[in-house]
């Protein structure tokens, strides 16, 4: 339910019933939220093709109004071979032919926002889809190339190099290497992918990818969207050399592998004895988020009616580890998948 400011009959006629927040700041919407998580293929179908879309979304934004909801969260809906549910962008700037067109985007959002409805776009930084451009250019482009050096790319181990780079296994299963082959038909390098074969992890070392990030987050805020729900952002920074991992099962959730069960009394681990891979998690991930944060407060800034938010799918364990992901200059939300991973044990009956 979504919270409610209460009149307070000692407040001046002048001043306006605003909902105080743990900072003050009466914009801070996404405090007090309920927000709506749609995913568009199956949400609403507005052309008969047995697909959702985004006029269909469009269509039936009364009904979430009319159930309270304050904003909604869209599943991504860009360019993709949907080797993933739309998980594997080929083209953050553009909507899939699936879902409809910019036109059909924008119509959207001013539909929302007409309603008073705050729209977030799922943005996926850590991996592209295989089929994207500059994925396809890195292929084209020879070992040691500033193509190449947007992913990680890596030499195998072994005489001929026909081992991977290291250990680290997929979240899909399987090794998250795939090895190449060149122009001429000779095994080339390996890539890696913590999750599909068809979704090569981003190097984020590189400035270029961060230059990429800036103009795909300024592109959807020019549109007028109010913040991004942000996949895998545990992952995007990668321990220093991509050492071995000995630990690879993932105890902590379906992408957590933090090395201790997500469960109430993680509270009580000290830092020290988690088990961390050395793909999630990683400190180098919090520079990434204050300088995106830092391009969405000058929006914010621009009198654009509240605050444009990142929320962070972050598994992060113990809890206070996570608490350093909503810093005041980082994300605004992460998702804490400690209540979900907690074990429920309901009343017994009495007999």
């Amino acid at each position: 339910m979504t919270i409610a400011a209460t009149p307070n009959p000692e407040t001046p006629e002048s001043e306006p019933d605003v909902l105080p927040t743990a900072t003050g700041h009466a914009d801070e919407w996404w405090r007090s939220a309920v927000i709506y998580q749609i995913y568009p293929r199956s949400f609403a179908d507005s052309s008969g093709d047995g697909i959702g879309d985004l006029a269909g979304i469009a269509s039936h934004l009364d009904s979430l109004v009319e159930l309270g909801i304050d904003a909604v969260w869209l599943s991504p809906f860009y360019r993709s071979p949907q080797h993933d549910a739309g998980y594997d962008v080929a083209d953050y700037c553009d909507v899939d032919p699936l879902f409809g067109t910019l036109d059909d985007f924008d119509h959207l959002l001013v539909s929302a926002h007409d309603r008073g409805l705050k729209v977030l776009v799922d943005l996926v930084p850590n991996h592209t889809s295989s089929d994207h451009r500059w994925f396809q250019e890195a292929l084209a482009a020879p070992e040691g190339s500033p193509e190449r050096a947007r992913y990680l790319f890596r030499d195998g181990k072994g005489p001929t190099g026909d081992l991977p780079p290291n250990n680290w296994k997929s979240v899909f299963g399987g090794i998250a290497w795939t090895r190449v082959t060149n122009a001429d038909g000779t095994p080339g390098q390996w890539y890696l992918h913590l999750f599909d074969q068809s979704q090569p992890d981003l190097d984020w070392t590189n400035p270029w990818v961060h230059e990429q990030f800036l103009g795909i987050l300024r592109f959807w805020l020019d549109r007028g969207v109010d913040g991004f729900r942000v996949d895998v952002a545990h992952g995007l920074v990668k321990a220093e050399g991509l050492p071995d991992w000995d630990r690879s099962e993932n105890t902590g959730g379906s992408m957590g592998g933090a090395g201790v069960p997500l469960a109430p009394q993680i509270e009580a681990v000290a830092d020290d004895d988690v088990d961390r891979p050395p793909y999630w998690a990683q400190e180098g991930v919090h520079e990434i988020f204050r300088e995106w944060r830092r391009l969405l407060d000058e929006y914010s800034a621009e009198g654009s009616g509240g605050d444009r938010i990142l929320v962070a799918e972050a598994w992060v364990d113990p809890l206070r580890k996570l608490a350093e992901w909503v810093r005041p200059d980082e994300m605004n939300q992460a998702f804490n998948f400690t209540y979900l991973e907690a074990p429920g044990r309901p009343p017994r009956c009495a007999s």
